[in-house]
């Protein structure tokens, strides 16, 4: 019960059409397939990290529930393999996740003169290449955090260029207008890369081409608040 909301190693025992059962040395552990991560492919004796959901009394006994996609596992692995992020020096502050998929980390430097995505990247990208690993391929896009939504959101459609993004502090949704050459990278494949980003964001996000919008009439980007 004290490892629940952490993360722990096991490897697998037994894998079937319901659910995939773990050995955690102390206890045995079920992965249901609704924690489990998309295109992720589980075979008895592979060593997997895994997130301690809850500890759940059934009728033959405890039973402890983990999961391979809550996103504080990807916040944990952070933490291992970064070591700005364990000590406080690069502060993640927001992750959106479609496990197994994609994920985008927002992260900010607390002290002057630290690049925060440079330092989750690492050398060569080795830091976030274990994370990849770890996660079977699971692709994860960095991002600059900041206090400007306009600013915030243009970095969360990252690796797409945007021009400008509007608010609309009432509605909770903002517009971004990008170049009409990178609309369909704004978008992502099935929307993937919008719904990521404004989940991120928390905002509602409209992406349009910049071949529909004038831009010498659009009003001026809100600004933040100081």
């Amino acid at each position: 019960e004290d490892k629940q909301g952490t993360v722990v190693s096991g490897s697998i025992t037994r894998v079937d059409a319901r659910h995939v059962v773990m050995d955690l040395g102390r206890g045995e552990a079920v992965l249901y397939p609704q924690e489990q991560a998309q295109y992720e492919r589980y075979k008895v004796g592979q060593r997997l990290k895994v997130y301690v959901l809850e500890i759940r009394n059934t009728i033959k006994g405890p039973e402890i529930l983990v999961s391979r996609a809550h996103k504080d596992l990807l916040m944990y692995l952070f933490e291992l393999e970064i070591p700005e992020v364990l000590n406080g020096i690069v502060e993640i502050k927001s992750i959106a996740r479609e496990p197994g998929s994609r994920s985008k980390v927002a992260v900010q430097a607390t002290q002057e003169g630290i690049d925060p995505v440079g330092s989750c990247v690492g050398l060569r990208g080795v830091r976030i290449q274990s994370i990849v690993n770890e996660l079977q391929g699971e692709k994860i896009d960095i991002l600059e955090w900041s206090k400007d939504p306009n600013r915030f959101i243009a970095n969360a459609l990252s690796p797409s260029q945007v021009h400008r993004v509007d608010i609309d502090q009432e509605e909770g949704s903002a517009i971004a207008i990008v170049p009409d050459r990178h609309l369909s990278l704004a978008i992502g494949k099935e929307g993937q890369n919008a719904r990521l980003a404004a989940k991120l964001a928390g905002w509602k996000v409209d992406i349009k081409s910049d071949l529909d919008v004038d831009l010498s009439k659009m009003p001026t980007p809100t600004q933040p608040d100081v």
